[in-house]
């Protein structure tokens, strides 16, 4: 577990320094655009490779049964996270909506997998993106952030939504190669 909250703090203390704007713009004058960039995914790269590590190696606490309906769930959750991802790329109507389709993606993703596992690691890890993902969103729409998007995109919502749905049957398959869990047999 101490890799996993270690990866965890390293990755949400790079992706929060923008929400500490003094410091933030200190950084990057000092280190201009580019060196701010590579520091920052050096960094952040350095926490997932921790926390993905923390995962393989934590041990198996369990703290709740999830329901028998979660993986159903987050299965429907996860269509949600991917569309919203795309729509972080591609300008899908949800840009109507939201300044923070990505951070909404990952909200979804977070929520689903809370629904599905029970156990210590998986709180810790999935918790955490969840309070993250909620945390950024205020703190952006704080610094002015707002929806972007200013006519119904249709043609491209239904792209996005094929293009989440073919990800996910492939994420369904390939979940076990990528994460150790398998989801169909």
């Amino acid at each position: 577990m101490t890799l996993l909250v270690l990866g965890l703090t390293i990755f949400f203390a790079m992706h929060l320094l923008p929400s500490f704007v003094p410091l933030h713009d200190s950084l990057k004058s000092r280190l201009g655009a580019n060196g701010y960039r590579g520091l920052f995914s050096l960094i952040s790269l350095a926490g997932m490779v921790l926390i993905v590590m923390g995962m393989g190696r934590a041990e198996f606490s369990p703290l709740y049964e999830p329901p028998a309906w979660g993986r159903h769930a987050t299965s429907l959750l996860m269509l949600v996270a991917i569309y919203c991802l795309i729509s972080k790329e591609v300008t899908t109507s949800l840009r109507m909506v939201t300044a923070h389709p990505m951070l909404w993606g990952v909200s979804a993703w977070a929520a689903g997998h809370l629904l599905a596992n029970g156990d210590m690691a998986s709180i810790t890890l999935f918790g955490s993106f969840l309070a993250y993902s909620l945390f950024d969103m205020h703190s952006a729409n704080r610094r002015g952030a707002r929806p972007a998007g200013t006519a119904l995109a249709l043609k491209t919502d239904v792209l996005a939504l094929a293009a989440a749905a073919a990800i996910c049957v492939g994420l369904m398959f390939f979940h076990e190669l990528f994460t150790g869990v398998q989801l169909i047999s």
